[in-house]
């Protein structure tokens, strides 16, 4: 523990210029130019993607979906059979209300790009079931994942220490894996789930040791890890990780706005400036250190991401917030000499209540901080943001560090409007597309949402 406390120590100034300056500067960008190349070669439309009537990527498939997460695996086929559709390299996982989280099933024509997807009888290999927690004590199983985010840490170890090209991702990739090096495809994915009954979960999702024509093809879901540090009864339905792995957060849209975080939650690989442990052993999720940071400041928490700044963002009821000064806020104000003194410690509640996020609230074309409407969904993909607000409309933010301030510069526009009441917005590295869930029924009836598959347009 000692070892802990000075690398943390250790880390905290170089880490203070990228996030002590965390008033979002201002810079906006309201107008609506056609960009550069999308991801299917086109350019991105003047007022962004519209939804088109009658146009569903898998109908009458999915039930009030919350999203999807690309995991990327080592399949070629789905169900390993050249007569069926290519599998581009990994598979999706929903996180579907009608039945469970699971892996999709491709189906098309065979050794061509899918056409569209599937959900396969829930078991406990494809699929993702929560358990329900009281007392500390699993009393029952069934309880769905809900809004859940993936990270997959890699290993090169041609930059680990003395490089300074090492970063603290590929420090924990090569823990993971003791120095050997892998892909995205080969290593270890981990999938971290909320669960309304229970609380935030880990789930190691590992390729299939045997590979049969009809049998599974790719990652499946192995052992499940609950962070038992956070107490019961939250009612979480948010779970989101740091790019980076070090930090997982949690909160909820039914409760309150009461922000959790666990440090480390794969375990601590140590400062990238130093060599690997040989005996890392990722951590147990009952030994994690877990506490609340802070609020969200809007009453409830409508959605939750984390930026390519390593900044929470939060959607309350009525505008989106993030911290001043994260991550030091956590031990900050609070007496501690650390970050991990102050979890040590439980010295919760650091970061106090979020600010409102000026560039955030403004709608394109809009008035400055005036947007107040309710979140529908709310994720990071690469440096990019999406927002989805009801109304039907999906607004893309890009987040940039200044390197001069360590400020965050935000800016944004409208990437799609005319869904009908979103539930969820996912990325299919495979299909290189973004796949916004929609349910026109408003009350999540069975195998009604609507998936509209768009570019991906990251080029501002």
């Amino acid at each position: 523990m000692i070892r802990q406390r000075a690398l943390l120590l250790s880390n905290m100034g170089a880490r203070l210029k990228r996030t002590g300056a965390m008033v979002t500067a201002l810079t906006f960008l309201m107008q609506n130019f056609a960009w550069a190349v999308c991801s299917d070669g086109s350019a991105f439309p003047p007022g962004g993607f519209s939804a088109i009537a009658g146009i569903n990527w898998s109908p009458h498939v999915f039930t009030g979906t919350l999203g999807s997460v690309s995991v990327p695996d080592i399949s070629l086929n789905e169900r390993n059979d050249p007569g069926l559709p290519l599998t581009l390299g990994g598979h999706d996982w929903v996180f579907d209300q009608g039945s469970s989280t699971c892996k999709v099933t491709d189906v098309g024509a065979a050794n061509q790009p899918p056409a569209g997807w599937s959900i396969p009888p829930v078991n406990t290999t494809d699929c993702v079931i929560l358990p329900v927690i009281k007392g500390g004590r699993v009393t029952n199983l069934g309880d769905l994942p809900q809004n859940s985010t993936a990270l997959t840490p890699t290993c090169n170890p041609a930059i680990l220490a003395p490089s300074p090209a090492n970063t603290y991702l590929n420090q924990l990739g090569c823990s993971i894996s003791h120095g050997v090096a892998n892909t995205p495809s080969t290593a270890t994915t981990f999938l971290f789930a909320s669960g309304i009954k229970g609380g935030l979960f880990s789930i190691a999702l590992t390729n299939v040791t045997s590979s049969v024509v009809g049998g599974e093809a790719g990652k499946i879901a192995g052992p499940q890890g609950y962070y038992s540090a956070i107490p019961e009864g939250q009612k979480l339905d948010h779970a989101a990780i740091s790019q980076d792995g070090r930090f997982l957060f949690g909160a909820s849209s039914r409760n309150n706005d009461t922000v959790y975080a666990c440090l480390n939650p794969l375990g601590d690989p140590g400062d990238p400036k130093t060599a690997i442990d040989p005996n890392f052993v990722v951590a147990q999720t009952t030994s994690t250190l877990c506490m609340a940071i802070g609020t969200g400041g809007d009453n409830r928490v409508k959605g939750l991401a984390v930026g390519s700044d390593g900044q929470p963002y939060m959607a309350g009821i009525n505008f989106l917030s993030n911290f001043a000064n994260f991550p030091n806020c956590i031990g900050a104000t609070n007496g501690s000499i650390s970050i991990l003194d102050a979890f040590l410690n439980k010295r919760q509640n650091g970061c106090g209540t979020a600010v409102p996020n000026v560039v955030l609230n403004t709608a394109p074309g809009g008035v400055a901080g005036a947007l107040r409407i309710e979140t529908q969904a709310l994720v990071s993909h690469g440096q990019y943001l999406y927002h989805g607000i009801k109304g039907g409309l999906v607004i893309q933010a890009k987040l940039t560090v200044d390197p001069a301030t360590g400020a965050t510069v935000i800016t944004q526009r409208s990437y799609g409007n005319s869904f009908a009441n979103i539930t969820g917005i996912g990325f299919s590295e495979g299909l290189q597309s973004m796949m916004v869930y929609a349910d026109p029924t408003a009350v999540a009836l069975t195998a009604q949402e609507v998936v509209t598959k768009l570019p991906v347009c990251e080029d501002f």
